[in-house]
């Protein structure tokens, strides 16, 4: 099966859509994924399991916050969850933080590849980021929340902020404001609003 046909397969059956083009362009994430990863190491997923969790969920959990406005993913990595949930909501600003430089070299290929005008990649560790301005959201996944993190996001949120940790079954160090279970996965989300106390 194409990545194009596994998409279309999971977005069925976690009862999503998405437009015909914008399916496209994240079939298109998901074959530079691959081709990356023969030289960078940017994940161990292949085939159904790669297209479920850094793409299909993401963009779940994107629909079921309703998020929009501006999104800082931390640690972006291999792009998720920020491209996919950047390419399905709508967003004015997304910032793709990432401090190893291959993997910043990658996350700048499918800005330019996928046509994605409104995000921006930040090869720099998260406390040496500058101000980006007001985000609406934070978003990390495979980095455990410890509150050392959750301390650092302190200079890039403000109080209305809202931080998504997707994770595999583990607790947050800190109370949430909302846990979600992503439907038929092992995916659990936490959202937290930054302690400025």
């Amino acid at each position: 099966m194409s990545y194009r046909e596994i998409l279309q397969a999971e977005l069925e059956r976690i009862g999503l859509s998405a437009p015909q083009e914008i399916q496209e362009r994240l079939a298109g994430y998901s074959d530079e994924l691959e081709r990356w990863n023969r030289t960078v190491n940017l994940t161990a997923l292949r085939g159904v399991d790669l297209v479920r969790r850094l793409i299909v969920e993401p963009i779940w959990v994107g629909q079921q916050l309703q998020m929009s406005g501006v999104l800082a993913d931390v640690g972006s990595g291999n792009g998720s969850p920020g491209i996919p949930i950047g390419l399905t909501r709508p967003f004015s600003g997304v910032h793709l933080i990432e401090a190893r430089a291959r993997r910043a070299a990658f996350l700048r290929h499918m800005k330019m590849r996928l046509g994605l005008t409104e995000v921006s990649v930040h090869k720099s560790r998260l406390e040496d980021t500058n101000a980006l301005g007001p985000l609406d959201w934070i978003t990390f996944q495979a980095v455990a929340a410890t509150r050392e993190l959750l301390a650092a996001l302190r200079p890039l949120a403000s109080q209305t902020t809202r931080v998504v940790w997707i994770t595999s079954r583990q607790e947050p160090p800190v109370p949430a404001d909302e846990h979600l279970t992503v439907p038929g996965s092992g995916a659990e989300v936490w959202t937290f609003h930054v302690d400025h106390s």
